[in-house]
């Protein structure tokens, strides 16, 4: 379900002073269903990237979370007066996160008080925002009608898969946080006691919570089974009306980039833009195919291979800043914004409903023409972009957290990917700072070998610029109505702002 959330002004004057009503004006253009893939999407990511160090913000940020979802569960269209045996499981879960909190507040020993997770923060928002789009627009979804029943059905499993995909996050996090410690100790010479539950490294204090989370986890997986793979083929997918929804996310995009690198930049932002690069050469690939069967593009033996080249440079560097990233480094929300639209506008051409579209479904997409225009820009624009963040690796006044640096060092030394020191054996960062989890300077192999990432991404998006820009002309033929770039949106007709299901108009 969706709507949008640009009607006249005039129309909704009665609800400006309603602090529930507010008219958004974040310009965020996503659909209640892509808001929900997205925290599908960011749990995933989550889940590949967390580690012991994080497991303390992870914690404290869990309880807020599943209180946003349950909010935006209550708001779904055609929820019953009493709690059934639908409601259950999320009532159950956000019972579970209550005492947890509880037993969090005020709380001296491990975890403690401290920041929370930016990631989870973010899925948080968007939880919110999605309850904000229902509560507004849902009474005029007719849920009794089979098509909306089965999609919001897709949308309450879509709300518990992301909880139970962060639940597990911080459930891994708590394991390796344990087995941190145990390795701690063991360096140190001192003796430590197994846990005989969970695994050997269910050491306390993270014992007592690996059992809590535990439980909110397998409370998740029980709503999910036997429902996952059943309820998401019914999800609502709607056209794309709007072609230059892809090319307006893009530019939008390569303006808050460099807006961002201008300043003194965090590392998790240039983990976001690099891990952003790469997702877009990633859908380049799958456009360039379709547009190929198409007819649109000539077939190339140049363009999908550089492009493939330019994407796994980018992830690769995107690793490496990651381990730059201390647990609880703050996004800004303008870039996190522009990525997200990045993400649903790609989306929107590229797959149908749950799956990758075929090249043949997606050659009959209209827009199609634009959209290859666009993606083909961006990956010429991407060499530029390369070399600003390449600039930022040769900062001489980076950190990152001891653990992660220390692993990467003796990683890319063993590896022969690093000068080796000349005395053999060495100790690149202070067990003292691993075990404080303080922020250290780059250890010598690390700042090697992220500055040589970074050239090899230059490289790889100079070689992917150059052929894209030899296909563009055959894209920019296929475009008989102008730049999609310059061209506004489609504009709701005034009066009533239009309902549909999951992944209908956006606001």
């Amino acid at each position: 379900m969706a709507t949008d959330l640009r009607p006249a002004y005039a129309d909704i004057d009665e609800e400006l002073f309603d602090v529930d009503q507010i008219p958004m004006t974040s310009r965020d253009v996503r659909s209640v269903g892509e808001m929900l893939f997205d925290v599908d999407y960011l749990a995933r990511q989550l889940l590949m990237d967390v580690d012991g160090d994080a497991a303390g913000t992870l914690l404290r940020s869990w309880p807020t979370m599943v209180a946003a979802a349950e909010d935006l569960w209550a708001s779904l269209p055609g929820r019953r007066p009493a709690v059934d045996e639908r409601d259950r499981p999320i009532t159950s879960l956000s019972a579970q996160a209550a005492t947890i909190e509880a037993s969090l507040s005020g709380r001296t020993a491990w975890p403690g008080q401290g920041p929370t997770s930016p990631r989870i923060d973010q899925m948080t928002l968007t939880f919110l925002n999605a309850a904000s789009l229902v509560r507004r627009y849902g009474a005029e979804i007719r849920h009794e009608q089979p098509d909306a029943h089965r999609d919001l059905e897709a949308a309450r499993t879509r709300i518990m898969h992301g909880l139970y995909l962060t639940a597990h996050a911080v459930n891994v996090a708590l394991h390796e946080h344990g087995r941190d410690r145990v390795n701690d100790a063991r360096s140190a010479g001192r003796r430590i006691h197994l846990a005989q539950r969970h695994s050997p490294y269910a050491i306390a204090p993270t014992g007592v919570w690996i059992d809590r989370i535990s439980a909110c986890e397998n409370t998740a997986r029980s709503y999910l089974t036997d429902r996952f793979a059943q309820a998401l083929p019914g999800e609502a997918m709607r056209p794309a009306e709007d072609p230059g929804r892809l090319a307006q996310a893009l530019a939008n995009w390569d303006i808050q980039t460099h807006r961002a690198l201008a300043r003194d930049l965090e590392p998790s932002n240039i983990l976001l833009i690099s891990r952003t690069q790469g997702l877009i050469a990633g859908a380049s690939m799958v456009l360039v195919d379709a547009a190929a069967t198409a007819g649109v593009l000539e077939r190339s033996d140049r363009l999908v291979p550089a492009i493939a080249d330019a994407g796994r440079s980018w992830s690769n560097l995107a690793s490496r800043w990651g381990d730059l990233a201390p647990p609880g480094a703050r996004l800004e929300e303008p870039l996190a914004r522009a990525a997200a639209e990045v993400r649903a506008a790609y989306r929107q051409v590229t797959h149908d409903k749950t799956t990758l579209a075929s090249p043949e479904v997606i050659a009959r997409r209209p827009g199609l023409p634009q959209a290859v225009r666009a993606t083909l820009r961006a990956i010429e624009a991407g060499s530029e972009l390369a070399v600003v963040v390449a600039e930022k690796a040769a900062a001489p006044d980076l950190i990152g957290p001891a653990r992660a640096l220390s692993r990467r060092a003796h990683n890319d030394v063993e590896a022969g990917m690093a000068t080796p020191p000349a005395e053999g054996d060495f100790v690149w960062v202070s067990p003292t700072d691993i075990f404080a989890k303080r922020l250290v300077p780059l250890p010598p192999p690390v700042a090697e070998t992220l500055r040589a990432a970074s050239d090899a991404t230059i490289d790889a998006t100079s070689s992917a610029s150059a052929v894209a820009t030899l296909h563009q002309r055959e894209a920019m033929a296929a475009t008989h109505d102008g730049d999609p770039g310059l061209r506004g949106r489609t504009v709701p007709e005034a009066g009533r702002p239009p309902i549909a299901t999951s992944t209908g108009p956006r606001r």
